[in-house]
């Protein structure tokens, strides 16, 4: 499905767990299919749950279809949660077939983020929110590491906005293309009355579809979704021509525990 240079390509196979898989080919302002650069591969559920599939056999690879196989770890890195500080350290993995490595990327996280997505989330949702009603957008509150409570930086939280902001339009686009076949009876969402604010409601359809539509993703948050669809990418520092390569495998379909 081409939608003005957006290429949408969805397979489904079985009522199953989305891994969406990106390429992004270094030096260059694209992100590409699998076949080529620093490759990652989002999956959901507790670190255990993906290292059992792991070893089990269970993943297949973006690059040719190959199983994967554990193949050490990426760097370990402590990213602030709405419930705390959380220290992950994504799994490394590799086909087992042509020998690619690929990063397996918790969906609770977006790339190179030093905070949550569901943080980030917050964030952009209260922006959207406070856009309609004419008003100052509000920070959420999150955990310290003793029990304390802090703020998102007034900073931080400007720049997620104004670069989300910038490419709003984009993803809300190649969403609407996502839309029909996440939900093939196209639930209708009311505009928001912004860039931004009508690219999340077209997430959250999304999402609602894929929650109604498959009972392993019954508990499927928008965050979640959005790292799946982008490849974690949802707040890259570049905007390319984006090409969503959206894959559902029936062999990853194991929801968190």
């Amino acid at each position: 499905m081409l939608l003005d240079g957006v290429t949408v390509a969805m397979s489904v196979m079985a009522a199953a767990l989305p891994v969406i898989v990106f390429a992004v080919n270094p030096g260059r302002a694209a992100w590409t299919g699998a076949g080529g650069g620093t490759t990652v591969m989002t999956v959901r559920g507790l670190a255990g749950s993906v290292e059992k599939r792991l070893r089990g056999g269970r993943l297949r690879g973006p690059c040719c279809g190959g199983v994967l196989a554990p193949w050490g770890w990426a760097r370990r890195r402590v990213v602030a949660m709405p419930a705390g500080p959380e220290e992950f350290c994504p799994r490394r993995s590799r086909c087992r077939r042509c020998g690619r490595t690929h990063v397996l990327l918790p969906a609770d996280l977006w790339s190179r983020r030093r905070y949550g997505a569901a943080v980030i989330m917050a964030v952009l949702l209260l922006a959207a929110a406070a856009a309609a009603a004419g008003r100052a957008a509000a920070r959420p509150w999150l955990a310290g590491r003793d029990g304390s409570r802090w703020q998102v930086p007034a900073s931080t939280a400007r720049s997620w906005r104004s670069r989300f902001a910038g490419r709003a339009g984009a993803l809300r686009q190649a969403l609407t293309g996502v839309l029909p076949l996440a939900d093939p009876l196209s639930r209708s969402f009311a505009p928001a009355g912004s860039p931004a604010g009508d690219c999340l409601a077209v997430l959250e359809a999304v999402t609602a579809g894929l929650r109604c539509r498959f009972p392993a993703l019954a508990a499927v948050t928008a965050h979640e979704v959005a790292a799946h669809l982008t490849g974690g990418l949802w707040l890259a520092p570049a905007v390319p021509t984006l090409r969503l390569n959206t894959t559902l495998l029936a062999a990853d379909a194991v929801p968190p525990p």
